[in-house]
């Protein structure tokens, strides 16, 4: 039902405020994010899905894999600014959309980088440059690699939008972008799952060290947002975290 309500929101624009009063209640919205959030044969999971999974638990809340909506990018950050309880993740907390969310965390640290293919020998001093070489910047929308590169100085005009980040390597692959702005594990994971070997293309430049989060909406209730932040606190104190994480990355 939560979902069925979501995409009314999403086709209409008519989607009235919900009102939470348990973690139960919430809506949790993710994107294909591997390691982190991502979906195999139909079932969400990744460092930050097991993780919130173990926080329900802790909290006595009863949400399963079932109950996590997967978006594209765009959408389901849309959502979570307009939508009263919703929970997006995995979100990176920058300066820009401090003021936007409430925010549980941090799960785990981030790199934003450029990735180019070898074989092109490109090279940056500066982001400068990508608009002296003229050089194609693809990113997903809305995300914080796009969001950096416009805050930085880089021309609109050199970045080209995209959907999902596996649409961005394929893109790269293919010399339809130059460059790719993403998080490093999660392009590494996707040259990977596409078949191309990822000893083939490198980081010339490393956009922000970050953090990702679960990002509520504003108006979501406080004492929600401290339970889970308690129940992150938790995992972490005690291991289980670092036995998620163990689970998926080498």
């Amino acid at each position: 039902m939560k979902f069925v309500l979501l995409s009314l929101f999403f086709t209409l624009s008519a989607f009235t405020s919900l009102f939470a009063q348990t973690v139960d209640d919430l809506i949790f919205i993710t994107e294909e994010y591997p390691p982190f959030n991502f979906a195999v044969d139909g079932k969400e999971q990744g460092i930050a899905t097991d993780t919130l999974l173990e926080m329900v638990k802790l909290v006595g809340a009863h949400q399963t894999r079932e109950d996590i909506g997967s978006f594209q990018w765009a959408r389901g950050y849309n959502a979570a600014l307009k939508i009263k309880d919703v929970l997006l993740f995995s979100t990176t907390r920058t300066a820009a959309r401090e003021k936007l969310f409430k925010w549980v965390g941090p799960i785990i640290r981030s790199e934003i980088v450029l990735f180019a293919r070898k074989d092109r020998h490109l090279s940056l001093n500066s982001l400068d440059e990508i608009t002296l070489k003229k050089l194609r910047v693809g990113v997903v929308l809305n995300d914080v690699g796009e969001q950096t590169l416009l805050e930085r100085g880089v021309k609109r005009k050199q970045i080209y939008r995209y959907n999902k980040g596996l649409h961005l390597a394929e893109m790269l692959q293919k010399g339809r972008i130059d460059l790719l702005a993403y998080g490093k594990l999660v392009t590494l994971w996707n040259l990977k799952t596409l078949g191309f070997k990822p000893d083939d293309y490198e980081a010339i430049y490393s956009l922000k060290q970050a953090e990702y989060y679960y990002a509520l909406n504003h108006k979501t209730d406080d004492q929600i947002v401290n339970q889970l932040q308690a129940a992150l606190d938790q995992l972490k104190k005690s291991g289980a975290f670092d036995r998620i994480v163990d689970h998926y990355i080498d």
